[in-house]
């Protein structure tokens, strides 16, 4: 009885254990999504890269005859925080030109700009997040279990950091990927300084991956959807 119960110990502080690890886990995966604005409606594919010993990345590429996007983010992951590396902006529609790539480098304290928007900046004694990688870090704390988290995000036109309010405006939210159906929650994100809203749909089913990114302005409206997974983990 005594061994028994040495056992059943074991194997629930190993399952404890387990379940500590898994829970923040974001799997790989390459994705179909469709970026559309006033001015655009390409399709284009997504890769996240889940490094935990090294450098991760998630990228979006899409082209076509009048216009190609291309946004890279690389970063760490320590526990449950991403740390932002570099950012690369590649966007040539006919209604814009657009080449930047955003450093951060945290042993020289300093965050730089090279491309169209050019700066360089100190870099602040706390995180600071791309507007790519912090997609990311949404995942991972909706994964904790939050509900409403602020998170701190580099404006690429001049290096300024500004702080984003985020919570959960629904828990059960049905969503489309072509035929199939799944259970989202809804997540919004507000910044009081300024007119602008941005929705996120977040399949349960998924490990709260994004179907669809809906950012509302004055001046546009741009929404990213997931069309297709083209693979996953």
């Amino acid at each position: 009885m005594v061994q028994f119960k040495k056992i059943m110990k074991f194997n629930y502080l190993f399952f404890f254990i387990f379940i500590s690890i898994n829970t923040y886990s974001i799997e790989n995966y390459e994705a179909e999504y469709r970026f559309k604005s006033s001015e655009i409606n390409l399709k284009g594919k997504r890769v996240l890269t889940i490094n935990e010993d090294g450098i991760s990345s998630l990228s979006f590429k899409a082209k076509s005859t009048l216009a190609r996007l291309y946004f890279e983010t690389n970063f760490n992951i320590d526990a449950d925080t991403v740390s932002t590396k570099s950012y690369v902006i590649n966007v040539k529609p006919g209604f814009v030109n657009r080449d930047q790539e955003v450093l951060i480098d945290k042993e020289l304290g300093l965050m730089s700009s090279l491309g169209r928007d050019e700066w360089s900046v100190k870099s602040p004694q706390y995180e600071v997040l791309d507007p790519l990688n912090a997609q990311v870090q949404i995942r991972i704390n909706i994964l904790k279990g939050l509900k409403s988290f602020n998170l701190n995000l580099l404006e690429i036109k001049n290096g300024e950091v500004e702080d984003n309010f985020y919570t959960v405006t629904s828990e059960d939210k049905k969503c489309l990927v072509g035929e199939d159906e799944y259970s989202c929650i809804e997540l919004t994100r507000i910044r009081e300084d300024e007119d602008r809203k941005t929705t996120y749909l977040m399949a349960k089913e998924l490990n709260y991956m994004f179907v669809k990114i809906k950012d509302v302005s004055p001046k546009r409206t741009n929404t990213l959807t997931l069309e297709k997974i083209l693979s996953l983990g």
